[in-house]
């Protein structure tokens, strides 16, 4: 956990700015943290990025993924230059800022992550950092290409639609607000920013930041990553709301002739609670509204908000009002009943507001 002073409450210091290479780092943490299915509502994109990374002969560096694992998804600041203003850079201008990291800040951040030695898969970053950052620099657009420029639209405007409810927030309500609303593994707590990075070592106190960057990431489940300028600026990310559109992506096939609607073989969630609402549990690991669960699953609103109901009262979701919004998630239970019965499955602990 990384624990970081914020800035007064002046609107100026906070800025949320979007990021292609931060947003691409994040999709490389989930397919490194999960060698099998990737968590819904990844899943179908997980199973279409390995088909085409397969064809196209790409793999991702052995380094980066050790980095990953060994954080669960977290990176070292020197991989995640802070977001310009919007609307200025884009992937090959980011990855340009990587090749001007100097090899001693790449060291320096190494030997604090693994203070008892630099792993064997990672010992190539650290003998040339400028070689690796170079190959990674290459790869990196050939990994969008195969991998995110099928959902490109989606992410843009997921991206996009969240930057301008989180900066009408801010306007409106003030930092408190903002940050006390933000969804993932980051919370605020008093005057202090609380990022659950995963990087080994323990609690860190990170020196106050003079300007904070928001940064949403529709790939920003499970762990917070974190940037830092020489000039005090630092950089964090949370997930987007709307993650969601990636389960539209990869539409189900029609249903072969003469098979019941019932549970699938084997499933036990849906043998305890039907085949619809048990949708309706997977899909609420990020908070969702009614709308756009009825899309995403392709059921009727009234179906969605009688399941809803019904799991509220059961304890398993609960109710959440963001401005005109009501976004529904899984509650304590609801984590649980999916991790005992939903074959082992990682499942977040549901994110609370915390002002």
């Amino acid at each position: 956990m990384i624990e970081i002073p914020l800035p007064t409450s002046d609107h100026g210091t906070i800025r949320i700015a979007d990021s292609r290479l931060w947003e691409t780092l994040g999709s490389i943490g989930l397919l490194s943290a999960h060698r099998g299915l990737t968590p819904w509502p990844y899943t179908d994109w997980g199973r279409a990025a390995r088909r085409s990374l397969t064809r196209a002969g790409l793999t991702v560096p052995g380094w980066l993924v050790r980095l990953q694992r060994a954080a669960g998804g977290g990176l070292p600041t020197f991989l995640l230059p802070v977001p310009p203003p919007a609307g200025r850079t884009g992937l090959a201008e980011e990855i340009a800022q990587l090749r001007t990291v100097s090899p001693d800040r790449v060291r320096e951040e190494l030997e604090r992550w693994f203070p008892q030695g630099v792993p064997v898969d990672v010992r190539p970053l650290y003998a040339d950092p400028g070689a690796r950052l170079a190959e990674l620099g290459s790869f990196l657009p050939r990994y969008w290409r195969a991998a995110l420029a099928p959902v490109e639209e989606s992410l843009r405007a997921v991206t996009e639609d969240d930057i301008v409810l989180r900066a009408r927030v801010l306007a409106t309500q003030g930092p408190a607000k903002l940050l006390g609303g933000l969804r993932g593994p980051v919370s605020r707590r008093g005057g202090v920013l609380r990022l659950h990075d995963g990087a080994p070592g323990g609690p860190v106190a990170a020196s106050g930041a003079s300007r904070l960057v928001l940064v949403p990431l529709v790939f920003g489940r499970g762990v917070s990553l974190v940037g830092a300028a020489p000039d005090g600026v630092t950089a964090v990310s949370y997930q987007a709301e709307g993650a969601a559109v990636l389960a539209r992506e990869v539409r189900p096939g029609p249903r072969p002739a003469g098979r019941a609607a019932g549970p699938a073989v084997g499933d036990r969630l849906e043998i305890l609670l039907g085949r619809s609402r048990a949708g309706v549990v997977r899909a609420l690991v990020a908070p969702t509204t009614t709308s756009d669960l009825a899309a995403t699953l392709g059921l009727a609103p009234s179906t969605v908000s009688e399941h809803l109901t019904s799991l509220v009262a059961a304890g398993v979701v609960r109710r959440n009002r963001a401005g005109v919004r009501v976004l529904y998630e899984l509650d304590g239970a609801g984590v649980v009943l999916l991790r005992q019965l939903d074959n082992g499955r990682r499942v977040d602990a549901p994110s609370y507001e915390s002002i």
